[in-house]
């Protein structure tokens, strides 16, 4: 009598055989964490030399992205001192000294 092929176990079979074959992707491919590199904060330094690196570029708007890094970076504190509020006020009377105290009551009023 003939003896039975089964598809299955013959399909099975090969693939297995074809698998020894392949590289593994484990092999290949490094972990997502790997790839996206952790950000390390910035030194002191570093950023005073991107900071001279934005002046060299545009003198124009300098001052005034520098004013924005400034008030941004002191917007995003937890808690703020009365040292940073006045220099964000000197920041609003640096930006438009013809109009500097409706720009400080407007911006407070915004922020409180």
């Amino acid at each position: 009598m003939a003896k039975r092929k089964n598809p299955l176990k013959d399909l099975d079979d090969f693939l297995k055989q074809e698998a020894t074959s392949f590289v593994k992707p484990d092999a290949t491919e490094k972990p997502a964490e790997s790839i996206t590199s952790e950000r390390t904060p910035l030194t002191a330094d570093e950023i005073i030399e991107a900071i001279g690196q934005l002046a060299s570029k545009d003198q124009e708007t300098y001052r005034k992205e520098l004013f924005l890094i400034i008030k941004t970076s002191l917007e995003r504190l937890d808690h703020s001192s009365a040292d940073d509020k006045m220099l964000i006020n000197t920041l609003l009377y640096l930006q438009d000294k013809n109009n500097w105290k409706e720009n400080i009551k407007t911006y407070w009023s915004e922020h409180s």
